[in-house]
């Protein structure tokens, strides 16, 4: 039985980043682009007004201009003004060289001219190639791409970046007892949460989920499913429920029905030990354990892992917070992943009762991570896994 530093150490080396692929830009947001981006002309790309007002020499002083035309953003540039004359422009207007911009609330309207109070210091003009010339690196390869990322990259007329893939997961969920949530269930029957926690987390760490679908107990309805399209086109394979030991516990032979190279069937990790996982051709499956706390932990602490690595993504650190005063933790000889809430003052652990307790989980943003054999008091600092939105 691996343990849990053993087993993340092993996903680091199996599990490789997906292929470089191109992207529409509102599908890029969070991952990494594969591509250096140099700027295709200087920008701005001419001199523009930076406010609503007049242009004039740039030498002039104040005094009265009369005004010979205007520019308007979007318009072509506009020819030069001699001395004593001003041009109308407005935030975003082409400028012809060598004028300044005096701001409409320091001038005063005189017919057929304007009278320039006073002339501050700013020129209020951005000059051509003032931000980046062309040919200079907007973007390198290998940032991740954040909202304004994403504006950079289109500025620059790259609207279709090349990035490390954003994984694509399909979802299985098993068991003849799970009935879907709108119905109501029958003695023996309880309703499928991991459906919607599932979709919830994949969505939080910014993986797709192309395909959920559900199975009994038969292992052949769940093989078939396994070969439908979207499940072999999946970069990542999740089966929910299957993974332990019993007589009608399927998912390790049905991964390998599959062509997966088991590399761990069980983890030193509480709640989740009946941890499957395989790979195969750049393909990651994971069998998780049915329960949902069981579920919770194992997604956070391995499946998270997973698709960082195959998003080409740094992998979240879990950070050291102090543990606040609570008689909840008790020392387990596996290495536990206690439910908690993270504030400024420090983490609380909360009670749960089993790998099923789902209500444990209303609140929870972090889990302690709690050494084998250790109860940690309060005060002290203790790792701590972070629970939501990269």
């Amino acid at each position: 039985m691996l343990s849990v530093d053993q087993l993340r150490d092993l996903i680091n080396a199996r599990v490789a980043p997906l292929a470089a692929r191109q992207v529409a830009l509102s599908e890029a947001r969070g991952l990494r682009l594969a591509q250096e981006v140099l700027a295709p002309s200087d920008e701005p790309a001419f001199d523009r007004s930076a406010m609503d007002g007049f242009a004039i020499e740039i030498g002039a002083s104040a005094g009265f201009f009369r005004v010979v035309g205007e520019s308007l953003p979007g318009g072509a540039v506009p020819r030069g003004v001699a001395a004593g004359e001003a041009l109308r422009v407005f935030t975003g207007s082409a400028l012809p060289p060598g004028v300044r911009v005096v701001m409409q609330e320091d001038t005063e309207s005189l017919g057929d001219g304007v009278q320039v109070r006073a002339i501050g210091r700013p020129t209020h003009v951005r000059l051509r190639g003032s931000a980046v010339r062309q040919g200079g690196k907007v973007l390198p390869e290998g940032c991740l791409l954040s909202p304004a990322c994403l504006a950079i990259l289109a500025a620059a007329g790259v609207v279709r970046p090349r990035v490390t893939g954003r994984p694509g997961v399909a979802h299985l969920t098993t068991g003849t007892e799970i009935i879907e949530a709108s119905r109501e269930p029958a003695p023996g029957q309880i309703r499928n949460t991991n459906a919607p926690l599932i979709q919830a987390l994949l969505e939080e760490s910014g993986a797709s989920l192309l395909a959920h679908r559900h199975a009994g107990e038969d292992p052949r309805e769940a093989l078939a499913i396994c070969r439908e399209d979207a499940f072999e086109q999946a970069d990542v394979l999740l089966i929910s429920g299957g993974s332990s030991g019993g007589a009608h516990d399927h998912t390790g032979e049905i991964l390998e029905a599959l062509g997966f190279e088991i590399v761990c069937r069980r983890v030193n990790c509480r709640p989740g030990k009946p941890l499957i996982i395989g790979v195969k051709e750049g393909r990651v499956a994971l069998g998780l354990p049915g329960n949902p706390l069981s579920h919770f932990v194992t997604f956070h602490v391995f499946v998270r892992h997973v698709l960082s690595r195959l998003a080409g993504l740094p992998v979240a650190a879990w950070k050291k917070q102090r543990l606040c005063p609570g008689e909840v933790i008790a020392a387990d000889s596996r290495e536990t992943f206690w439910p908690a809430t993270l504030s400024e003052g420090g983490v609380s652990a909360l009670p749960w009762l089993d790998s099923g307790h789902l209500n444990a989980l209303a609140g929870v943003n972090a889990l302690i991570r709690v050494p084998g054999g250790e109860k940690p008091l309060a005060g002290e600092f203790v790792e701590v896994v972070s629970c939501g939105s990269f």
